[in-house]
């Protein structure tokens, strides 16, 4: 499902509430954000940042999903 605002999908520690794995990566420190860096220009054109910023948080969302699945089955082994 996206998510209306950004048009991103939903972030994985929303999908994923139960998993203490996925809340601890996602929950860092709360920190001042750092200044953006300065851009150089006609290094890169937006549509290939684009494709690389959608490329990846398809990635962050799979290796979310992956995590997700090993914690299953360690808490299915854990309680044979």
């Amino acid at each position: 499902m996206k998510n209306k605002k950004n048009g991103l999908g939903t972030p994985p520690y929303e999908k994923y509430p139960n998993s203490k794995t996925i809340h601890a990566v996602f929950s860092g420190p709360k920190r001042k954000p750092k200044e953006p860096a300065v851009c150089e220009h006609n290094q890169i054109d937006y549509k290939a940042m684009k494709n690389l910023t959608l490329r990846s948080f398809t990635i962050i969302d799979r290796l979310s999903k992956a995590v997700v699945m090993l914690e299953e089955r360690l808490n299915a082994i854990e309680k044979r």
